[in-house]
């Protein structure tokens, strides 16, 4: 016999997995994307052109759109100033998300990033402190389910084993014990990218309500004139 599942079953099992996911990495794009890091200079540009009388008033497209003629949709200077708050709202999320981006965002904006350039300049006691976090804190994906065994069998290898060589130094291989483990290192990074990707989530749902509103402003104007073009393109083909 098949089980069927409940229409409040399936809400709740989507809502776990989004809450779940719910992190920096798949929306980064919208606010560190290259229209909102040009944005920040709105500000300066906005006040010095957008709101001067003397350029904004002539600012339309009466040869492209007819809007002298059109009775409809949004005036000039609506335009110019939903551009213009738009491209703030947008700055807004791009500083917000500069000033309360997780620390790993510094090293890379998604997992495969982070991992790789992590690999190549992450220290031995760089990972020493990931790991005991993870030990501390708990493991939170199953990258972070690792042996300790292992992981102290890296140690050894990188650092020196206990017992001393006829020098009386330790040996260790801190290259060969990247290569040899790259695995195990692939997880701890794994794990700590993910944990540190879903921590802020109040900023970050900042960030997307403020980008959100900044491009829909943005919308606002593109649309407006794509609609005039195309019914006076219209009027001409069927007049």
């Amino acid at each position: 016999m098949v089980q069927t599942i409940s229409w409040a079953d399936h809400c709740r099992m989507k809502w776990t997995g989004f809450s779940y996911n719910y992190g920096w990495s798949r929306y980064v794009v919208l606010f560190d994307g290259w229209i909102a890091k040009c944005a920040m200079a709105v500000p300066i540009v906005g006040y010095l052109i957008l709101f001067n009388d003397s350029i904004s008033q002539h600012i339309s497209f009466n040869k492209l759109a007819s809007e002298n003629l059109i009775g409809f949709g949004v005036s000039p200077i609506a335009r110019l100033k939903c551009i213009y708050f738009g491209l703030i709202f947008l700055g807004s999320a791009n500083i917000l998300y500069r000033l309360r981006r997780p620390f790993v965002f510094k090293i890379g904006t998604n997992q495969f990033d982070y991992v790789e350039k992590a690999l190549r300049h992450f220290t031995a006691s760089t990972y020493i402190d990931i790991h005991g976090t993870i030990r501390h804190e708990g493991h939170v994906t199953l990258h972070g389910k690792y042996y300790d065994a292992e992981y102290d069998d890296f140690l050894d290898d990188a650092l020196g084993r206990e017992e001393s060589d006829h020098r009386g130094e330790k040996s260790g291989d801190w290259t060969a014990a990247k290569l040899k483990y790259e695995h195990l290192l692939r997880s701890i990074l794994i794990e700590n990218f993910f944990r540190n990707n879903v921590k802020r989530r109040y900023s970050l749902t900042a960030c997307i309500v403020l980008a959100f509103i900044g491009y829909i402003l943005l919308f606002i104007p593109s649309a407006d004139l794509f609609v005039k073009v195309l019914v006076v393109s219209l009027r001409s083909i069927l007049a």
